[in-house]
């Protein structure tokens, strides 16, 4: 049987290479204003505006706290309107919608800005993009030689950006429009109409090339998604300017088969899970990401969690997790050393994450090192 690898990355593998920790990211959204590109446009400006209006006047916090001010608890009052179709203080739910998806594209800018002014830190990770790359090639020659994936519950493109760069470092074979592919292991077009390098990964493997899995659980900030026939639009890029989330996308296929319609019902709106325990994971691509992680999940002879600290939050994810690991699996932990539970002497140690691991994987063949991603990536 091929052994196959499932590496698990959280917010502690991105925070290692520049993107903002979540308690941060609301700072970011304001610094926004002071950014060479994105502090003269009008548009941004407006959002920035409507959600500090939401904190100061729908949530009623005060001018100081705003910054520190917790993402969990903007969104969840929101995310419950939503679901439940009520309104909230001042706002309707349609109102509510809206603000949502502002937040959204103001996240996806910040979380851009933060990691391009931290581009030195960006060097560990292309190793690992490297690994995975060889590792994925082998399908030309045998394609159910399936030895490697990775799930992620991190929006940031990262990785992403980088697996893409080294995939298309190859020449392209003649006969062929692409090397391999980024499969996000759901049903995707490309945003630019005549990229052909962004394909599904099904259809790669059918054209005798080979497809690098990358399933993210939370969506992801460079997904836009048609509510009409909800394809996933997806863009990678070298130079970001935020145009395609400042400026109005529109799902071409169905302008194209549905000419007499509205253009603004084929609108393209963010891809986005939010941080709340009110998940919504109804929508049909990322139920489709969540199905293709069981399995690879179950496939999996070894599970290595990079920065994932297992947070209560993830109840759903845990769920996943246990319901579809082997239980002879191998699972290999590495976080920092704030994580480990033998640093503190008293009730504390319960929270840290290396004791939620313990706990969770009592009694499976469970390894933890608090050596830090970097770290680990290097050893590679």
């Amino acid at each position: 049987m091929t052994q196959k690898t499932v590496y698990i990355l959280g917010a502690g593998f991105s925070m290692e290479f520049g993107a903002p920790s979540q308690s941060n990211l609301l700072k970011a959204i304001f610094n926004l204003r002071q950014h060479p590109i994105y502090g003269n446009k009008k548009q941004i400006e407006e959002w920035l505006y409507e959600l500090n209006t939401f904190l100061l006047k729908g949530l009623h916090v005060t001018d100081e706290q705003i910054v520190h001010y917790s993402l969990e608890d903007i969104y969840t009052p929101i995310d419950k309107s939503i679901l439940e179709f009520i309104s909230f203080r001042n706002y309707t739910p349609i109102q509510l919608l809206q603000l949502r998806d502002k937040i959204n594209r103001l996240v996806i800018l910040a979380i851009r800005s933060e990691i391009e002014t931290n581009k030195d830190k960006k060097k560990g990770i292309d190793k690992f993009a490297r690994l995975l790359v060889e590792k994925c090639k082998v399908r030309i020659e045998n394609e159910k030689e399936d030895l490697v994936s990775v799930i992620t519950t991190n929006w940031d493109i990262i990785l992403d950006n980088k697996i893409f760069n080294v995939i298309n470092e190859d020449e392209i074979p003649k006969g062929h429009k692409f090397s391999g592919v980024l499969d996000y292991c759901c049903y995707i077009s490309s945003l630019t109409e005549k990229d052909e390098k962004i394909k599904p990964g099904l259809y790669a493997l059918g054209k005798g090339r080979y497809n690098v899995k990358l399933l993210k659980l939370h969506g992801s900030l460079n997904w836009l998604q048609c509510p009409k026939c909800s394809r996933l639009f997806v863009k990678l890029y070298q130079d970001f300017n935020g145009g395609y989330v400042i400026a109005k996308k529109y799902c071409r296929h169905c302008n194209k088969n549905f000419p007499d319609v509205n253009k603004d019902t084929n609108c393209l709106y963010t891809n986005l899970i939010t941080p709340t325990f009110l998940k919504n994971l109804n929508n049909v691509q990322n139920k489709l990401v969540w199905q293709n992680a069981a399995i690879e999940l179950s496939e999996a002879s070894k599970i290595i969690f990079l920065g994932y600290s297992l947070p209560h939050a993830d109840f759903e994810f845990k769920q996943l997790l246990s319901r579809m690991i082997r239980t002879n699996a191998d699972i290999e932990v590495v976080l920092i050393k704030d994580d480990n539970p033998e640093n503190y002497h008293d009730k504390q140690k319960y929270n840290a994450a290396g004791y939620r691991f313990e706990n969770f994987f009592s009694g499976r063949n469970l390894k933890i090192s608090y050596e830090g991603v970097a770290n680990y990536l290097e050893k590679l």
